[in-house]
């Protein structure tokens, strides 16, 4: 495809997107869309049910591709951030990039993990917040993770404000 080509086959495609119908297109998982396939194995982990080998693998499978999705997205996103930044404000690329390398994903995603929870830990963290919460389950799961995950896991600075401003907070995400 040549360079002139490019914008018109964007055109078309996102026309032909917006004109596919509706139940054509993937539709965004709700958070009580994660909560029902999680159910067995969320009964599992706090000792009320049971559940089969498919119920666990399904669950877990969808939890950590969210929290990985997370970790890459905040470092595409950044990166793009960066780079129009860089274009925009005619700044230096190599000091942007130099910092961009030294930013941690944690201050990146507003949560910070002492130490790498197991998904088992992450399912109970996000069912917990939905069980305070339930107002929350037609929300995208990724939304509700998000609040979830950075209420667990405050970063130093993020807890010290809530904490000024009269707000509980869980410090090390390990109290359940």
């Amino acid at each position: 495809m040549t360079h002139k080509a490019a914008p018109a086959f964007a055109s078309a495609l996102l026309l032909a997107i917006s004109l596919w119908p509706a139940s054509g297109r993937a539709e965004i998982a709700t958070a009580a869309g994660w909560q029902a396939d999680c159910a067995a194995y969320i009964a599992i982990l706090s000792g009320t049910g049971g559940g089969d080998d498919l119920d666990i693998t399904y669950c877990l499978g969808q939890t950590l591709g969210i929290v990985a999705g997370f970790e890459t997205g905040s470092r595409i996103g950044a990166l793009s951030m960066a780079s129009l930044m860089t274009v925009l404000l005619d700044l230096d690329s190599a000091s942007v990039f130099e910092l961009f390398e030294k930013t941690d994903t944690e201050a990146l995603l507003g949560y910070c993990v002492t130490e790498e929870p197991s998904g088992s830990r992450y399912i109970m963290i996000v069912a917990d917040y939905l069980n305070r919460h339930p107002d929350k389950g037609d929300l995208p799961v990724t939304a509700v993770f998000f609040e979830a995950l950075q209420e667990a896991f405050p970063c130093a600075g993020a807890a010290a404000e809530a904490t000024a401003d009269g707000e509980d907070t869980v410090q090390d995400g390990n109290d359940k």
